[in-house]
């Protein structure tokens, strides 16, 4: 599948290098073995998985800027978009965090055996993690499906001031519902790309978040606030 996620990449206009093909095959093959005993994507086709995961992350590459250099990724899964991104930028650090912690023990085997020094793995909440890793980061990352006004009150917090949050959305319903948040997140959505997978022509959207001043140290609230009483 080398040859293919060299093709696909070429469709979208990203470049990659041979090391990071290599890297990437090497991870593919990891994702479909341990696919076999533990659900990790419902995508078990490697081309589905190349398109559908791979291709989709390294969209990402078009949006994402140089000076970004310290990146976390929430809810994470198998790996997506954060893992893949790591292994396009050795250059630039990355933290991986799912509370799933049989995912983040794969994830730790492949940059094992990639020998990735670039990236870290966690399983604590956001809640818990916010505490040693306020407003640290360049850059967020967020693949999820759970609502936008949730996640953002759990990724601005970790987000610099003048940094960025690029949460992947399938549509864009939720913005309008999201206003408040954004509001009391001092953030705003700078601007809204779309794009379309190679084979598929399926649409990805990524919307540009700023966070335009200091977060309010509330948030994000306690465990399970969040999501049952969103900003």
């Amino acid at each position: 599948m080398k040859k293919r996620i060299k093709e696909l990449s070429k469709m979208i206009n990203v470049e990659i290098s041979e090391e990071t093909l290599d890297n990437l095959s090497k991870y593919l093959k990891m994702l479909v073995e341990k696919n076999k005993v533990m659900n990790l994507t419902a995508i078990r086709d490697e081309e589905g998985i190349v398109e559908k995961h791979f291709i989709d992350s390294l969209l990402l590459t078009k949006v994402i800027n140089n000076d970004e250099e310290h990146i976390i990724d929430l809810g994470t899964g198998a790996g997506f978009p954060g893992l893949v991104l790591a292994i396009y930028y050795p250059e630039k650090n990355f933290l991986l965090v799912d509370s799933v912690k049989k995912k983040v023990a794969f994830l730790d085997e492949v940059i094992q055996e990639l020998n990735l020094k670039n990236v870290k793995t966690s399983t604590l909440r956001a809640e818990e993690l916010i505490k040693n890793n306020r407003e640290k980061f360049d850059l967020a990352l967020c693949r999820g499906v759970a609502n936008l006004r949730i996640i953002l009150e759990y990724l601005i917090p970790f987000i610099k001031i003048g940094g960025r949050f690029l949460p992947q959305k399938l549509n864009l319903n939720e913005l309008e519902e999201s206003e408040n948040a954004l509001k009391l997140l001092s953030s705003e959505v700078k601007k809204i790309y779309k794009f379309n997978l190679p084979l598929s022509n399926d649409e990805r959207i990524i919307l540009e978040i700023i966070k335009n001043k200091k977060t309010n140290n509330i948030y994000p609230r306690m465990v399970g606030v969040p999501s049952k009483k969103p900003l």
